[in-house]
């Protein structure tokens, strides 16, 4: 065989080697409803909603730039794929952050958790203990 037919077959296989990496690229895992360090970062806005009884509700909405999904330890809770998380904060400090933030990118840390209720208006909703603009 000769030099020239061994390095074309040498690049045909490293090309090969490259275009097979990015096809088996390892899937971005999930986050877990039972993480209270899980992250996530998008454009942070406040939506108009309404409550199961028509009221109005003002709830903070970040809109994530890739989709997120949740691992819930009761499968019928997991999340499959969303663009958004209602996100909210027990702490009152974080909850005056969150509302200096809207309309910014953000970067939040908390534990999220399957919608269930009509005051949730995205499929995952996220009690979070940090915030930051990105």
């Amino acid at each position: 065989m000769s030099h020239g037919i061994t390095m074309r077959r040498s690049k045909r296989l490293a090309w090969a080697g490259a275009l097979l990496a990015l096809t088996i690229a390892p899937a971005v895992a999930c986050m877990s409803d039972q993480s209270q360090q899980e992250s996530a970062e998008g454009k942070l806005a406040i939506a108009t909603k309404q409550d199961a009884a028509g009221r109005p509700e003002r709830p903070y909405i970040l809109t994530l730039a890739k989709p997120a999904c949740l691992t819930a330890q009761d499968p019928a809770d997991s999340v499959k794929s969303t663009r958004t998380i209602h996100i909210f904060s027990f702490d009152e400090k974080v909850h005056a952050q969150i509302a200096r933030l809207v309309g910014k990118t953000v970067r939040v840390r908390g534990q999220p958790f399957a919608a269930h209720t009509a005051h949730h208006h995205a499929p995952i909703v996220m009690n979070i203990t940090e915030i930051g603009a990105r």
